[in-house]
């Protein structure tokens, strides 16, 4: 699924919002991407498409699914709460988190794939969750909030 983050990475890098999937898939394939993980990367690309949830009380606590807990480590689900706690994301925006993570079909999310899922849901996001983007990472890409 490396391939997939790839292939997104590559978009985000060269992504014209004029063009649609089938230009998108032609531009790819010339590349050298695989016709599948081509198709997987445009999946996960359409999950942010999804309508938003409903807001989530601040007073919920999340309980992970067996699933959950095999996928993220423990120091991406630690990361999630420590970011709700700290307010820069709400229940609704780590549900979306979440989602996009167990999308990639990884086995197991290290801290660097946690920020990367974060910074896409949250500049995908037009919340006012979308103005701490810059609280995540620095302009080099390093990670600022720990």
């Amino acid at each position: 699924m490396e391939d997939v983050i790839d292939i997104i990475t590559y978009l985000l890098d060269h992504l014209d919002d004029e063009d649609d999937d089938e230009m998108l898939e032609a531009h790819l394939r010339a590349v050298g991407f695989p016709d599948d993980d081509i198709q997987r990367a445009l999946d996960w690309m359409e999950g942010f498409a999804v309508e938003e949830q409903e807001d989530i009380s601040p007073r919920a606590l999340r309980a992970y699914h067996p699933y959950e807990l095999r996928n993220l480590s423990v120091a991406a689900r630690g990361q999630l709460h420590d970011w709700e706690r700290l307010g820069v994301i709400n229940g609704s925006v780590r549900e979306r988190i979440i989602d996009r993570l167990l999308a990639l079909g990884l086995d197991d999310t290290d801290l660097e794939t946690l920020d990367w899922v974060a910074f896409m849901v949250m500049a995908n996001d037009p919340g006012p969750e979308a103005l701490w983007v810059d609280a995540l990472l620095d302009a080099d890409g390093t990670r600022i909030l720990h």
